[in-house]
């Protein structure tokens, strides 16, 4: 048997990647298999990347690449039956706090071939058309079973196996893990076309009918859309062919504005799921991604969500893995993410429902949500809540046992839980440095607040606390009024987003979550904290 691993990841779609990217990037001996020998056509799976997501490759130092192959959505539209529009613009409210504001739309492939990119730097092969055939655990690790291409078995040790294999996961179904949920009985197809109407390219466009409903998403090119027809009816004989002319009536059925399709360059019929794991772990082996949940496109999260579970998940194994984060710190990984999943398939269970339900009150909805449409887009609340759920930036661990809050929560601004929002300081030269530049290192960071306002004294002290707890596992950065020591925020703006009047103490974790927060700073709990969070706290202070 050969050398064993630290991870065996089994799956190569962007959850997979990301996860063997992270794991790599912290040291640890890893292994990525697909059974696929090809990547799977790119006609059919995920275009959106929403900004939380761009906040994770800025992380990976891939942000600019990936956004060299997508294009920006401009807006939200649902088609009133006389072809006007009810459009709710997509921008950032500054409330979000974040550098690349927006949802983008690149093609899942395009998307797989810069998270690839990142792996043989790291010493890392993706290993194409490699089978997980079995395995077995125990306490120590886990040994697998892999069949290649040619027939040829292969036995490998691994300490940890991470199922990231899809909706029919093998390492699933090993570990004996429930897939609660159900399939949705509509009728849906979905057509890559190239299409000449009057609509703009790179919005999204939305129509509810008493027919069904329809929603068509900008690929990047010129005039081409990716379109999702949903019919509240029984789908015809499994794996029936679609023809244009079938697509191109239920189309113009549903859709009020006049088009012409010029090219279809995929037809295709589906069905759509709706289910989660019972649990997200056993023993040594854990589950992300669509191997954990899956549901319906409405809201363009799936993929997200999964690239999601894998930064949350690689912080936490590498940290256990060598031993320096104690063993607990693994089971939020299901404590936190867990709940999201459960939420988002709900979310957008209810949405489905309401877009292609059956039964006549279902058929009232669709009539009224563009009227509705009209009104509610306009108002700045739901704005903002639209924008902050498809964004994925309000999601939060408040009840994880890894957020501890240390005094008096803030008034305004992100506790203990919370995601950490982006700011500009100025570095000891003068020059503009945004925070998330200082949070892309693998390891926590810790940021100490001295204060908004010039004061020596709480400067001095932040200063003499960061050479105290900094070390090889604890980034330490002091901001305060000037660049003493540390980052200055002469305008007071960081303080003000962090919602810190006098002192605070927070700490960021890797995948940019505010793990403990002390306001002011009370050197003894915040120590104390970190104690339980870390193994060892050693080392050469730096700042």
């Amino acid at each position: 048997m050969a050398r064993s691993l630290d991870a065996l990841v089994v799956g190569a779609g962007p959850t997979g990647l990301t996860l063997a990217g992270e794991l790599a990037r912290r040291g640890l001996t890893v292994r990525i298999v697909d059974k696929a020998l090809e990547p799977p056509s790119d006609h059919s799976r995920a275009l959106a990347v929403q900004a939380r997501t761009l906040e994770l490759f800025g992380m990976m130092g891939i942000a600019d690449a990936a956004m060299e192959h997508g294009a920006r959505v401009t807006g939200l539209n649902v088609l009133l039956p006389s072809g006007r529009r009810a459009r709710l613009p997509i921008f950032s409210f500054p409330e979000l706090s974040t550098p690349i504001s927006g949802l983008f739309v690149i093609q899942q492939l395009d998307t797989e071939e810069v998270l690839a990119s990142r792996l043989p730097p790291l010493g890392v092969t993706l290993e194409r058309g490699v089978e997980l055939a079995s395995y077995s655990q125990d306490s120590a690790g886990v040994t697998c079973t892999l069949r290649h291409a040619d027939g040829k078995l292969e036995e490998v040790r691994s300490s940890w196996l991470l199922g990231c294999d899809g909706a029919h996961s093998a390492v699933r179904k090993g570990a004996g893990i429930p897939f609660e949920g159900d399939t949705y009985d509509d009728h849906c197809m979905l057509g890559d076309l190239l299409v000449d109407w009057q609509l703009p390219d790179g919005e999204i466009y939305i129509s509810p009918s008493p027919r069904g409903m329809a929603a068509a998403f900008p690929v990047p090119g010129r005039r081409r859309f990716r379109v999702v027809l949903i019919l509240p009816e029984a789908p015809p004989v499994r794996n029936a062919a679609v023809s244009l002319a079938e697509f191109e009536s239920t189309m113009r059925a549903i859709i009020p504005v006049p088009f012409q399709i010029e090219q279809a360059i995929v037809l295709s019929r589906y069905r759509l799921h709706h289910r989660v794991a019972a649990r997200l772990r056993s023993g040594r082996v854990l589950l992300a991604g669509d191997a954990a949940h899956i549901h319906s496109p409405a809201g363009g999260q799936g993929m997200n969500t999964g690239i999601q579970d894998a930064f949350n998940l690689a912080w936490k194994l590498a940290a256990v893995q060598q031993g320096r984060m104690p063993a607990w710190l693994l089971d939020t990984y299901e404590q936190e993410r867990l709940p999201v999943a459960r939420r988002l398939v709900d979310f957008t269970d209810r949405l489905f429902g309401f877009l292609a339900g059956h039964g006549p009150l279902s058929h009232t909805l669709r009539a009224l949500a563009p009227h509705l449409a009209i009104r509610a887009f306009g108002l700045s609340p739901v704005q903002r809540r639209i924008l902050g759920f498809v964004s994925q930036l309000k999601i939060r661990y408040r009840k994880s046992p890894l957020s501890v809050q240390l005094g008096t929560p803030p008034a305004r601004g992100p506790r203990a839980g919370d995601r950490a929002p982006d700011v500009a300081l100025r570095s000891g030269a003068g020059e503009e440095v945004h925070l998330f530049e200082l949070l892309r290192d693998p390891e926590p960071v810790l940021l100490l607040f001295a204060g908004p306002r010039a004061d020596g004294a709480s400067g001095e002290r932040a200063r003499r606390l960061a050479a105290r707890l900094a070390g090889p596992d604890l980034k330490v950065v002091v901001l305060g009024a000037t660049e003493a020591g540390g980052y200055a925020d002469p305008d007071g703006r960081a303080h003000a987003t962090y919602g810190v009047e006098t002192t605070a103490a927070v700490l960021v974790r890797p995948d940019g979550y505010i793990g403990v927060r002390s306001d002011p700073i009370d050197e003894g709990e915040l120590g104390r904290a970190l104690d339980r969070l870390f193994t060892r706290r050693t080392g050469a202070a730096r700042t």
